[in-house]
Order: C-alpha cells, then sequence, then structure tokens
C-alpha cells in the first residue's frame, strides 16, 4: 500500500472516530442521571479495559515502559479520569449538543496552545486560520448570538470547559508517551489505572452497585466503553503520535457537527441551518490544519 493510500485510510478512521465520538455525547447523556458520576466512570473504564486487554495480547504488541513513559502515562491516567468524571458531572446540568459543541471548539484551540509550550513549534499561517474557522464553525453550531452571556458561564459549562483543558492535557501526554509505548497500550493502561482508582472512590461513597440498569443503559454503557473509548480513543491517539498533538485535535473540529445531529434524532435536541453552516466551516478548518 502506498504513501497516499495509507494516508487516505488514516484520515477516513480518524473522520469515523470523530463521528463515534459526536453519538458519545448522546450516549452519556442518556444515561447521566441513573447513576453518580463516579460510578458511570468506573464502569466505562473497567469495560474500556477488559474490551482492549485482548487485542493487546493478541496483536503481542511489545510494551517497553521506560521511566520517561511511564510518568506521562500516570499523567494521562489522572487526567483522562478527570476528564471523564466531568464529562459525566456536566452532562447532569446541560444539553449533549451543546456540550459536545463547546468542548470539542475549545480542544482544539488549548492543544495548539500547549503543543507551542511543550514541543515549541510555531503556529503558521494556515494553521492560525484553521484554528480560526473552527471557532466561528463552533460558534455557528452553538449559535452563540442567541446566547445570554451569563449562561455561557453556568455550573455545566465550567465542566465542559474544565474537560476541555484536561483532555487537550491528556492528548499532549499520549503524544510525549509515544517514544515508550503503543497508543494501544497507552489507552489500556490509562483505563486500567482510573479504574481501580473510581473503584476506591465508588466503595467509600458505597455507589459501586449498577444493579437493575435496563438494556438500554447496557447498550449506551457498551457503546461508550468499546466503540468510543476503546476504538475511536485509540485511533485518537495513534493519530497524536504519528500527526502531533496539534494536527490530530484539529479532527475533533469534526466532533460537534455529529454530536447535534445524534442528539436530534435520539434526543429531540432540534438543530436548525446552522448545523450545516457550522459543520462545513469545521470540516473546512481540519482541511486547511492537516494539508501539506
Amino acid at each position: 500500500m502506498n504513501t497516499s493510500n495509507k494516508t487516505f485510510l488514516f484520515v477516513f478512521f480518524m473522520v469515523i472516530s470523530m463521528i463515534i465520538w459526536g453519538g458519545s455525547w448522546v450516549s452519556a447523556k442518556a444515561i447521566a442521571d441513573t447513576l453518580p458520576p463516579e460510578t458511570l466512570t468506573f464502569w466505562r473504564f473497567i469495560i474500556t479495559f477488559i474490551s482492549l486487554a485482548p487485542i493487546l495480547l493478541f496483536l503481542k504488541e511489545p510494551v517497553r515502559l521506560n521511566r520517561h513513559g511511564l510518568v506521562y502515562t500516570i499523567l494521562g491516567s489522572v487526567f483522562m479520569g478527570l476528564y471523564l468524571y466531568v464529562f459525566f458531572k456536566g452532562l447532569t446540568y446541560g444539553f449533549a449538543g451543546a456540550a459536545g459543541v463547546l468542548v470539542t471548539t475549545m480542544i482544539p484551540i488549548i492543544t495548539f496552545a500547549l503543543s507551542v509550550l511543550f514541543f515549541r513549534r510555531s503556529i503558521s499561517a494556515r494553521d492560525f486560520l484553521g484554528l480560526t474557522l473552527g471557532v466561528i464553525g463552533g460558534g455557528i453550531l452553538l449559535q452563540v448570538w442567541t446566547l445570554d452571556a451569563n449562561k455561557i458561564f453556568m455550573h455545566g459549562n465550567l465542566y465542559f470547559l474544565l474537560g476541555a483543558v484536561l483532555w487537550a492535557l491528556l492528548t499532549i501526554c499520549s503524544q510525549k508517551s509515544g517514544s515508550s509505548i503503543s497508543p494501544l497500550f497507552f489507552n489500556l493502561f490509562t483505563s486500567g489505572f482510573c479504574a481501580v482508582l473510581f473503584f476506591f472512590l465508588c466503595l467509600a461513597h458505597g455507589t459501586l452497585s449498577i444493579a437493575g440498569q435496563d438494556n438500554l443503559f447496557w447498550f449506551n454503557m457498551i457503546y461508550l466503553s468499546v466503540i468510543s473509548s476503546g476504538l475511536a480513543t485509540t485511533v485518537y491517539f495513534f493519530a497524536s503520535n504519528r500527526l502531533g498533538s496539534h494536527r490530530a485535535s484539529s479532527f475533533v473540529f469534526l466532533v460537534p457537527s455529529s454530536a447535534v445531529v445524534f442528539s436530534w434524532f435520539f434526543l429531540g435536541e432540534q438543530p436548525r441551518v446552522s448545523t450545516i453552516v457550522g459543520g462545513l466551516t469545521a470540516i473546512i478548518a481540519v482541511y486547511l490544519i492537516n494539508v501539506k
């Protein structure tokens, strides 16, 4: 397979992963009120770990975890755990579609800023234009002109803004650890590490049980754990290592459109013409940042 075909397949899988992430906002919203955030976070991590372990064994991925890789993997685990906690916590207050737009518009901006700090990279005119269009696209999707300025910083949205910072830090850690371990092992380790942390947190609060949940709950939990956290997130970590944190995070601009569409179909959060306009603007932003 030549380089152009490999690049096409890589971009294709990244786009599919971003669509999957868009659906994860809807699935998470559907179960956010069923159990405490720490309980949902624990079960999501443990199921992700169980789903990834056989794949790692089957592929016989080499594990060369030196001190440098271990530090960034543990830091990444902490950021991942905190991100998923505020993810569920914020959804108990806000709309899934709006949350998906807010977080995923901020992630590339913050990641670019951190890349400048940690990797001493410069931002080209094309990068700047792409980021600007990404923000504009997110603003159109969110319909910022209709928002009350006071509500932008409402309780739930502050969780989402914190989540964007945490995910950007996680992306940096993924790239930093890339010289030591594979993205698949990075995802497995962070899932297992966080599962242990949240197990004791749930145990202390007596909130470990998920008895009595219906089939819809389990459908959403499997989607979040196996398909979103297991499959799509591993693809994202591969992208972070191959493309760099700044370019990988730019694909996240594609998530808001799918989050809004999924929210329309499953939660009744009505989209408008702005969904199409904002989505197309985000696609142009991703193209500008990634085209050579």
